[in-house]
């Protein structure tokens, strides 16, 4: 079994290391790892290392680096901004956002959005975020922000080479039909939350630079569009 363990980036610097209380918990008494074994650790922003287990305490699982290595950062940045769905639903998104490589999940609230972020909410969704990363391998980890209003996210739509919105309004354009260029460096795909965006959050969309796309005949659920669309622009621009 490869084991992934998030290591603060100033401790990955380090020749021995004291891995996090938390993180040893899990390591000594879930999977009873074992002084020899060997793990991989990384700092979130594409510095990894294999490392060899030296010993296994109460406290702390302590590691000494064999080998490091630099991945590079994505080729494209990729952001899903999206209406917090209900929990199950943004537990998902979030995990198979980690996956598909997003640089950036933004939680937005709108008008017909079921679900609100707070402090509790946001530490938990930060932990499957993490999750994510270890068990896929992810070597840059996505930033998960704060919620936001409409209002305040509007004007950073600016600075993206491509804004998708998800939309079942008249005039959206199959994403068969967007093009993409080959010198995009930011894209980002807006998804609605269950009862969609309203007709005026996409008219505020637009004008801000977004571009309304529909993703086929179906209705689909919110947790689905953003799948579906993060697949296509993995697909498209990584």
């Amino acid at each position: 079994m490869r084991i992934n363990s998030l290591v603060e980036a100033e401790e990955m610097k380090k020749e021995g290391i004291a891995l996090p209380s938390e993180e040893s918990h899990h390591l000594a008494r879930v999977l009873r790892v074992q002084v020899g074994q060997e793990i991989t650790l990384f700092d979130g922003q594409g510095n990894v290392a294999e490392a060899v287990i030296q010993s296994v305490g109460k406290s702390a699982v302590e590691v000494a680096v064999s080998a490091r290595w630099k991945v590079p950062s994505p080729a494209v940045q990729i952001d899903l901004i999206q209406a917090v769905p209900r929990a199950d639903r943004w537990d998902l998104v979030m995990q198979k956002a980690v996956e598909l490589g997003v640089s950036n999940i933004r939680p937005i609230l709108t008008q017909h959005t079921e679900s609100k972020g707070n402090e509790k909410k946001s530490a938990r969704w930060q932990k499957i975020v993490l999750n994510a990363a270890q068990q896929c391998e992810v070597r840059w980890m996505p930033t998960l922000h704060p919620v936001e209003k409409i209002d305040t996210i509007l004007p950073s739509l600016k600075s993206y080479d491509l804004v998708l919105v998800g939309s079942l309004y008249k005039g959206a354009k199959p994403f068969r039909d967007i093009s993409f260029a080959e010198n995009l460096k930011k894209v980002a795909l807006l998804i609605g939350p269950e009862g969609d965006f309203t007709s005026k959050e996409v008219d505020a969309f637009i004008l801000a630079g977004a571009i309304p796309v529909s993703f086929g005949d179906r209705i689909l659920r919110t947790e689905t569009a953003a799948i579906f669309g993060l697949s296509v622009l993995a697909y498209k621009v990584l």
